[in-house]
């Protein structure tokens, strides 16, 4: 995947992960790990194959070539983009520090659901700041395609949403935090969210919707086509309220209540300009 090689965790993180990673084609086959001379975990191997582990980090994305994804070109091009961004110095894109929007969506998870956390997208950053913000009992869990340039401050493993390497129903929640727009496909990840959830679990995701308006009806067209594309050169995909809470109910969920966001004042459950949401949905069971 895009990006350095040199982030890193402690073994105490690895540790941790194993607890609850299984193979990310097949998640209800476990992964045993394969270690060196000295004891070290090294990979982690599946009775398809075997991925390495680079300092204490497991690199579970599968060969990128042999998934049925569309569009990947386009996908890792974006990534690049991302990448590109970060390494200029625009944090935005993992979730900025300063952000308050950022801080209040932990805080409403912190009042929500207590537990293990699985973070869909957590960037780069050693730690984002809804963690932080978020109160109770949370212990989170973050996956993303870069590997990244620094040392994550919580349990991480390099995977990909669409493939999640984890075993069925061992979170309490997961989150993507404005992350959804840039899967490949959206409403394959959200079903593997769904997986990993136990029965009473929650699913909070923060996103921007869009209005309708032509270049939005266009790439709509385009996409029932079979003509894939990106949305802009920043989207992979882009939701109206209406299409997110279809495709929220497609993955089996219930949206159960939505939390508005503002970036310009911080009376967000009230701001008439609001640009920004937090939806939070439950399992159909």
């Amino acid at each position: 995947m895009e990006g350095p090689k040199e982030s890193s965790q402690s073994e105490e993180h690895l540790r941790f992960l194993l607890e609850y990673l299984a193979c990310p084609l097949d998640p209800t086959s476990p992964l045993s790990a394969v270690r060196d001379p000295q004891g070290k975990v090294v990979a982690l191997r599946s009775k398809d194959g075997q991925y390495p582990v680079l300092n204490n980090i497991p690199c579970l994305v599968p060969d990128l070539a042999k998934l049925p994804l569309r569009n990947l070109p386009q996908w890792q091009k974006l990534l690049s983009h991302m990448w590109q961004e970060h390494v200029e110095g625009d944090k935005g894109v993992f979730s900025g520090q300063d952000d308050l929007r950022v801080r209040y969506i932990g805080e409403v998870i912190g009042e929500t659901r207590p537990g293990l956390l699985l973070d869909i997208g957590c960037g780069a950053l050693p730690r984002p700041t809804y963690m932080g913000a978020a109160d109770g009992p949370l212990t989170w869990i973050g996956i993303d395609p870069f590997f990244g340039d620094a040392a994550r401050q919580f349990p991480f493993a390099q995977a990909l949403g669409e493939y999640l390497p984890f075993r069925p129903h061992v979170f309490d929640g997961t989150l993507y935090a404005w992350t959804l727009w840039h899967h490949v496909d959206p409403l394959r990840s959200l079903k593997r969210a769904y997986a990993v959830l136990k029965p009473q679990g929650k699913l909070y995701v923060a996103y921007e919707p869009i209005r309708v308006k032509p270049r939005y009806v266009l790439w709509k067209t385009m996409q029932a086509l079979g003509w894939s594309r990106h949305y802009n050169k920043d989207h992979r995909w882009i939701f109206t309220e209406k299409a997110l809470l279809s495709l929220l109910k497609r993955a089996g969920f219930i949206p159960e209540r939505t939390v508005l966001l503002c970036e310009r004042c911080e009376k967000y459950d009230s701001c008439p300009n609001c640009n920004s949401y937090l939806v939070i949905a439950g399992k159909l069971t």
